[in-house]
């Protein structure tokens, strides 16, 4: 169980705390151990970082071959700590789902393996258990399994935010259109284009009576320094940037929970 730590009446679910520093220790062994029940020999992802180095760590201690696909543009600190076959490529995505198809490897994909938001659900699970009068939650959305497989636990009377850059709102440009679109950004995990999630994404948001929050870089950038004692990742300091933003004109409650996602890659 992650910690829950209250700060000036916020509480931050400290997933930078799993064994690999990222929320996605949540699905990674799931992925890996339903590839083993499968019968796959070998396991292929792409990811800007977090992703791999989970399914890294997760393939070497079931002795699994793994194939990361990485943008050239990847942080080089991420890049370093992923153990298995590295290949750049300037189409990670459909590079890795043509490798899948062509090696009969096990796609590691989040977005399209259910087993990813059953991963998601124990953050909620936990997070229940330790504050259960939680009233809103704020999650970082790249391609918004996270916030699918909480929102499946979720109360529905507990309000689910959804926090993007100003330069990728692939989803929060959905409840506010007449955003500024940016060219800069100081997070490299909330980069995804194509979300075949996206319906259902939207949707989950809506039945919790949460919206979509864009945050402008400037936004961000103010909210790094707060979040230096967590030693957590820019993608963070954007979600809380994002909990400022919204209880201008939302009721975010007397319990709201910040979700960091990740540690600092410096």
């Amino acid at each position: 169980m992650t910690p829950l730590t209250k700060i000036d009446e916020i509480y931050f679910k400290r997933e930078d705390q799993n064994p690999t520093g990222s929320a996605k220790d949540r699905a990674l062994p799931l992925q890996v151990q339903n590839l083993i029940n499968n019968d796959f020999k070998s396991a292929v992802i792409s990811s800007t970082g977090n992703a791999a180095i989970s399914a890294s760590f997760y393939c070497q201690q079931a002795s699994i071959p793994l194939t990361v696909f990485v943008s050239p543009n990847i942080n080089p600190k991420k890049l370093s700590l992923i153990k298995g076959h590295i290949i750049e490529s300037l189409k990670p995505i459909s590079d890795a789902i043509k490798f899948s198809k062509a090696n009969q490897s096990y796609l590691l994909r989040q977005s399209t393996d259910i087993t990813a938001q059953t991963g998601y659900g124990q953050i909620t699970t936990e997070i229940l258990a330790q504050l259960p009068q939680i009233t809103s939650i704020f999650i970082p959305v790249g391609s918004g399994t996270t916030l699918l497989g909480i929102s499946k636990i979720m109360p529905d009377s507990v309000k689910i935010f959804a926090a993007q850059p100003a330069s990728n709102p692939t989803i929060c440009s959905s409840f506010d259109p007449q955003y500024t679109l940016e060219t800069e950004t100081i997070t490299d995990a909330l980069s995804v284009k194509y979300l075949p999630l996206k319906k259902e994404i939207i949707q989950a948001i809506k039945k919790h009576q949460g919206i979509g929050i864009i945050v402008k870089n400037t936004q961000a950038i103010n909210c790094l320094e707060f979040m230096k004692q967590f030693r957590a990742s820019p993608e963070s300091a954007l979600t809380l940037a994002s909990f400022y933003e919204a209880r201008k004109s939302f009721e975010v409650g007397e319990y709201p929970v910040i979700l960091l996602t990740g540690t600092a890659r410096l």
